[in-house]
């Protein structure tokens, strides 16, 4: 089993519950750095989604949503059984 890189930064990144842009897409901009910035390596684990809410402060909808967003970018894959996980080659745009 792939461990879950950790990154100080990543974690400590918040989620602004007062701003118009929706959780979702800034939690999935915090991950989206974290593995632009080599935080989440390509083959690595990501964290689970019950991880994300008790991280962020955000219900396990949000958290899902946001591994959504990542995945149809291209930055994330869901290995059944087992979680969600960088693929080994990241194929996202620059300007994503």
């Amino acid at each position: 089993m792939t461990p879950v890189a950790r990154d100080d930064e990543a974690m400590t990144a918040r989620v602004d519950l007062m701003s118009p842009v929706p959780r979702y897409r800034q939690l999935a901009a915090i991950l989206r750095k974290a593995i632009e910035v080599g935080d989440y390596p390509p083959g690595s684990r990501l964290p689970s989604e019950k991880t994300l809410t008790q991280t962020y402060g955000v219900a396990r909808e949000t958290a899902s949503k946001a591994m959504d967003a990542l995945a149809a970018e291209g930055l994330a894959v869901m290995v059944p059984g087992v979680g969600w996980h960088v693929p080994p080659e990241v194929t996202a745009s620059p300007d994503a």
